[in-house]
């Protein structure tokens, strides 16, 4: 049985709140609402559309205004995800050498499968064994549902979970498997640290599979 890690792709492997931010930005300006600078978004993203959309919209919108906005930034991003994304640094590297190690690879992450599957076709392909999305019916990370689903379905052995927020502190914790925290992502180091004091941080890709190879082994 091939070892398997898991990953988050926002701010794990993908710096991709800037894009973000503007999409938003552009579907909030759409419907005559208030836009937020970059930065801020970086509270509001690892949970979904609609969280997102509930955090960018004004407090109190009705749903008739949420549902506008959110159908705007899905067609926006959608089409966003089409275009190659930014990848962190060493990141495709590390992921070929993993595959050519006979490590599988891939990706849980609270997108729309839509937009997931968009971006493994103009960044991840060839880079991932698979990218999973969310799906109608089935609960967002941090339940670990679809994730146990996506395990199950490349029969690997699970051997790593790889994010960059507490949400991915809760899934790493409730699927079992020893979690590596990126710091360039939506959340500081000391955000991470306050949220797990036992958190095992990484700064740069190189660290990153400095840990996996520790997990890696231990199968």
């Amino acid at each position: 049985m091939k070892p398997l890690v898991l990953f988050d792709m926002d701010g794990t492997l993908l710096d991709s709140v800037p894009t973000i931010a503007l999409c938003c930005n552009r579907a909030l300006a759409e419907n005559g609402l208030p836009q937020h600078p970059i930065p801020k978004y970086n509270s509001m993203v690892g949970w979904g559309m609609r969280r997102l959309i509930t955090l960018a919209c004004p407090e109190g919108s009705g749903e008739q205004t949420l549902e506008k906005v959110m159908a705007a930034y899905d067609r926006i991003y959608t089409e966003e995800c089409c275009q190659k994304g930014i990848l962190y640094p060493g990141v495709e590297q590390l992921l070929c050498r993993l595959r050519q190690k006979g490590v599988l690879t891939a990706v849980i992450t609270n997108k729309p499968q839509r937009q997931a599957d968009a971006l493994y076709r103009s960044t991840f392909s060839g880079l991932l064994d698979a990218v999973w999305g969310q799906r109608e019916g089935m609960p967002l990370k941090p339940d670990p549902t679809l994730a146990r689903a996506l395990i199950e379905s490349l029969k690997g052995r699970a051997a790593a979970y790889v994010g960059d927020s507490p949400v991915d502190i809760a899934l790493g914790a409730h699927l079992g498997l020893p979690t590596i925290l990126m710091t360039w992502g939506s959340k500081t180091a000391e955000e991470l640290r306050a949220a797990d004091p036992n958190a095992v941080l990484a700064d740069t890709a190189e660290e990153l599979e400095r840990l996996l190879e520790t997990h890696l082994s231990a199968g």
